[in-house]
């Protein structure tokens, strides 16, 4: 089994994640609220979202929406504070609504909306529905930045909570988000995560340009599934595409994981003892250079004193002992009867 490649140049692997400065849409040092409360399930955000504050003025203690509101009721109330740093706010617990992630720091502001939210109900009907498995209870909803604004803004702000480098949360007209639903229990349909795809991207290879899978609702295979849903999306206009580049550091090693379990699946059915870069590219839909950065993280790859670049059966089989890959264990996630593309 042999395959000729370029020498290997920087590509993921060399390029550093953007140095943001802690800005309304960028970083914090660390998160700035507490806790999170999310329909049945309480827990910690990983990262801060300067975004649910007021940028310029307010109460460190107070949502951006409520100060909004308290001045709008009486205009007196106003704190313009010369101290006052969008950084240094803090809240100590945020409720959002399961359904469509609307927010509050009260819990009885949220038990009201609960009971009349539009979103509340037993099967999701935001969007378009462009998955759905009946046998696993799994639906996949297309849900377009220009049409549902709101639901998907309130998204876009829980998703920074557990992403580091998300930075849009407003200006999301150019894009489309496909939210992943599934009943948690007896319970109904609840969104448990999603990744979004700009419509108009700079690459034209990109089927993702973030993804998130919500803390409750980890290690349940979502975030591969969702994976494997944006390939069959993007396969519909493409023969090859990818997510945006570079990678965060969760999202590499997810993705590291996802190509590198498919690859070895492609390489180990292959017949032909010998194939080209292209060929693995078109039977997998995956993009040349993720290839690549795959096969080299998997140290399945030698370059010679001529800096001849070469697939090496020898170490792709070492990989195999030294993962206890199993071939046989390997199955789609997806059901392609389901999808309604």
């Amino acid at each position: 089994m042999s395959l000729t490649v370029p020498s290997i140049t920087q590509d993921q692997n060399g390029k550093k994640l953007s140095s943001k400065s802690t800005s309304y849409y960028g970083r914090l040092e660390k998160p700035n609220i507490g806790t999170v409360t999310f329909g049945k399930y309480e827990f910690e955000p990983w990262y801060g979202n300067p975004a649910y504050f007021n940028p310029y003025e307010g109460v460190r203690n107070m949502l951006g929406y409520e100060y909004g509101n308290m001045i709008a009721e009486d205009p007196m109330s106003r704190k313009r504070l010369k101290s006052y740093s969008v950084e240094e706010c803090f809240v100590d617990h945020l409720y959002v609504c399961e359904y469509c992630f609307k927010y509050t720091a009260k819990e009885n502001e949220m038990l009201e909306h609960w009971e009349i939210c539009k979103l509340h109900r037993e099967n999701p009907d935001v969007g378009t529905s462009v998955y759905y498995d009946r046998k696993k209870n799994h639906i996949i909803r297309e849900i377009k930045g220009y049409e549902d604004p709101l639901f998907c803004q309130n998204l876009c702000l829980f998703g920074k909570l557990f992403l580091d480098d998300k930075s849009v949360y407003f200006n999301i007209d150019h894009f489309n988000f496909y939210v992943f639903y599934a009943k948690d229990g007896e319970r109904d349909y609840i969104p448990m995560g999603f990744f979004s795809k700009e419509m108009i991207a700079y690459d034209p290879t990109t089927n993702l340009a973030c993804i998130c899978v919500f803390p409750p609702f980890q290690r349940r295979h979502i975030g591969a599934m969702l994976i494997e849903f944006s390939y069959e999306l993007a396969r519909l206009t493409q023969e090859s595409s990818g997510p945006e580049i570079p990678l965060s550091p969760y999202g590499k090693v997810s993705y590291l994981h996802f190509w590198s379990k498919n690859l070895a699946k492609e390489l180990i059915q292959r017949r032909s003892r010998s194939f080209t870069l292209e060929e693995l590219s078109t039977a997998t839909g995956y993009r040349r250079e993720d290839i690549l950065f795959t096969m080299e993280y998997m140290e399945v790859l030698v370059q010679d004193s001529n800096r001849k670049v070469t697939f090496s059966s020898e170490k792709f089989q070492q990989w195999i002992k030294t993962t206890k890959f199993d071939v046989n264990k390997q199955h789609p996630l997806l059901d392609k009867k389901s999808l309604l593309l």
